[in-house]
């Protein structure tokens, strides 16, 4: 059964219709004896898409008009923290668990996520945050001894993510009003294949019926994909996009390629610890001397009280520098009895969390190293996590990569996860009805087949050159990019080539192999300040040699002014042709007008392929490569 909730934590709010009558006049006619027919209420469909975080937790509904919706608990909240409190016979959770920290942390469970599918020894050394209880050996498994109504009780990792899913189950389940019937679970890129299934689980026994998991980048990119976002600037089909999760107790960046639709994911790289939780440290750091330096009390970091109120004050501060340039802080009886109230500007936040920014700008440009591509390679990025929301962090990304890369972030970037886990489950029912018995056979093939989980990727693009004559000197051929590196095998693509003049009776289509590479050259105005440099030099060795001499110069007048200002060498992003795979001279139709040729070019796996093309009712021409 599910556990009993806490009035004060988690009571649902009742919405009674309001007694009091209208006064305004009726408007339906006299007499009438047969009431107007009513439009049927249209329900929303039980769907779920579920993110259960270690720190925070968001769960998404798809609404009565098709959108997915990300639903607020009893308490407004809709970010919900990952926490488990207990006092005496009450249960706590959520953020009125969280603030069971600063009087009952003994009793408060913390962290639990990230343990499932792990014994205690993998975990033993792990410490819990805030002095919350600490983990313990249940049978080899890592547990949590807590007093309940008096009674000390271990729970397991497993047991507390049961506990809390069917909290998440049962806000969804109260806000549509009826049960929920396929849902997504997300699944960080970091866990295991034990860890997943673990936490599949812990959902299946909290009463949620998984239909699929989704990595957590997976979930960002179909949130974007599957949502129509007024003013967001066009990209390309075929992309590389870095999704940049940055957490309240890990950052990670993916670097995933976007190829008409699919995503493969190339690289991902995390870092435990490093995320929102040190940010709120700095934070908790500049005004605890600041409340030293006004009441000349220290605050201790033995005092547990006074540090959990710093700490849950501050995450409402560094939530209000994403907005703004400056936040306040307060705090009632901090210290011995003293209240606390300061500002701080976003500018000085910076300068603190500077090192911080450093740290998760170089996890991006390790995810990018490791997929084997440049920074000028990247399109987009997408921000996931609240910490991501603050501003210079996007700014940092600007400087990192090209000027024409879109940085992602007009979804809620705590709310985008558990909105992409339920525009996944819509689509999923859309493409597999669960009426239809056969597509759900083929649904359910699809989630262990390699070729769908883990496609071979072409390692090098693929694409046509303007100028097959040049073909001996391949750095002059320019090169037309049809399939871009990373794109899933098998592969089709369909081009049509304009016909420009009707002398002609035949049209060349070179299809090649090509390498990505970075061009960089020189600007012209850096070019023309070395040549200058070079006659200053010469003409100070002629002054130096007429001032020997005794001749008499003005100095000042051969001395040039140089800007130690630099410009940078240009940097771009271009593919050359490297080898030749197929050559087809295609017969045109003379009857044919202003018509197109029609080229389809397929890759198989191993990157065998076939080319064919065709204009009008001429014979069409093939060959394989």
């Amino acid at each position: 059964m599910p556990p009993k909730r806490n009035q004060k934590g988690s009571a649902k709010s009742s919405k009674a219709p309001s007694k009091v009558a209208s006064k305004a006049p009726s408007k339906a006619p006299s007499g009438a004896s047969t009431p107007a027919p009513r439009e049927p209420v249209q329900k929303a469909p039980g769907l779920l898409g579920v993110n259960f975080g270690q720190a925070f937790s968001s769960v998404a509904i798809i609404d009565k008009e098709g959108l997915a919706d990300c639903i607020a608990n009893d308490d407004g909240e809709r970010q919900i923290a990952s926490a488990l409190s207990f006092s005496g016979s009450e249960f706590y959770s959520g953020v009125p668990a969280r603030t069971q920290l600063v009087r009952n942390a003994s009793n408060t469970i913390l962290g639990f996520r990230n343990l499932l599918g792990k014994s205690y020894d993998e975990v033993k050394d792990v410490k819990q945050p805030c002095n919350s209880a600490p983990i313990v050996d249940s049978n080899g498994q890592p547990a949590f001894k807590v007093q309940i109504d008096g009674t000390e009780t271990v729970l397991t990792a497993h047991e507390c993510a049961v506990r809390f899913l069917r909290v998440l189950l049962s806000y969804a389940t109260d806000f549509i009003g009826r049960p929920i019937t396929d849902a997504v679970l997300t699944v960080p890129s970091n866990f295991s294949d034990a860890q997943a299934k673990a936490l599949l689980a812990a959902a299946e026994e909290a009463g949620i019926k998984v239909v699929q998991t989704v990595p957590e980048a997976a979930s960002a990119l179909t949130a974007y994909a599957a949502t129509e976002l007024a003013g967001r600037e066009a990209l390309p089909i075929d992309r590389n996009t870095v999704v940049l999760d940055v957490g309240a107790t890990s950052t990670t960046a993916t670097v995933v390629a976007v190829r008409d639709g699919l995503f493969h994911p190339l690289s991902s790289v995390s870092e435990s610890g490093l995320g929102g939780d040190l940010f709120d440290e700095k934070l908790m750091d500049w005004f605890g001397k600041e409340f030293t330096k006004k009441t000349r009390v220290a605050v201790e970091p033995s005092n547990h009280r006074a540090q959990m109120k710093l700490r849950l004050a501050v995450e409402v501060t560094k939530k209000s520098l994403s907005a703004s340039t400056s936040a306040p802080c307060s705090v009632e009886s901090l210290a011995e009895g003293m209240d606390f109230h300061g500002t701080i500007n976003r500018t000085r936040f910076d300068l603190l969390a500077s090192s911080l920014y450093s740290r998760i700008i170089t996890k991006v440009e390790q995810a990018i190293e490791q997929a084997n591509l440049d920074p000028l390679n990247i399109h987009e990025v997408i921000l996931v996590g609240g910490t991501s929301k603050l501003p210079t962090l996007s700014n940092k990304l600007y400087d990192l990569l090209p000027e024409s890369v879109v940085v992602s972030n007009q979804i809620e970037a705590d709310e985008v996860l558990a909105k992409g886990g339920a525009l996944q489950v819509k689509s999923l029912l859309a493409f597999f009805p669960p009426e239809d018995a056969s597509s759900r056979e083929q649904f359910q093939e699809s989630l262990s087949n390699p070729a769908v989980c883990a496609p071979e990727a072409l390692s090098r693009p693929i694409g046509f050159v303007l100028e097959p004559e040049l073909a001996g000197e391949p750095e002059k051929l320019a090169f037309v990019t049809l399939m871009e590196q990373a794109t899933p095998l098998p592969a089709r693509r369909i081009v049509d080539i304009p016909v420009e003049s009707d002398a002609t009776s035949e049209v060349i289509v070179a299809l090649w192999e090509g390498e990505p590479f970075v061009k960089v050259t020189s600007p012209e105005s850096k070019v023309e300040k070395a040549k200058g440099a070079v006659a200053s030099a010469i003409g100070g060795v002629f002054n130096a040699v007429k001032n020997a001499a005794g001749v008499n110069g003005n100095a000042e007048d051969d001395e040039e002014e140089f800007s130690d200002e630099e410009e940078e060498d240009i940097r771009t992003a271009e593919v050359r042709a490297t080898k030749a795979l197929a050559d087809l001279v295609v017969p045109l139709d003379t009857a044919k007008k202003d018509a197109k040729v029609r080229v389809t070019i397929v890759v198989n796996k191993g990157g065998k392929g076939h080319i064919s093309a065709q204009h009008g009712a001429a014979k069409a021409v093939e060959k394989d490569f």
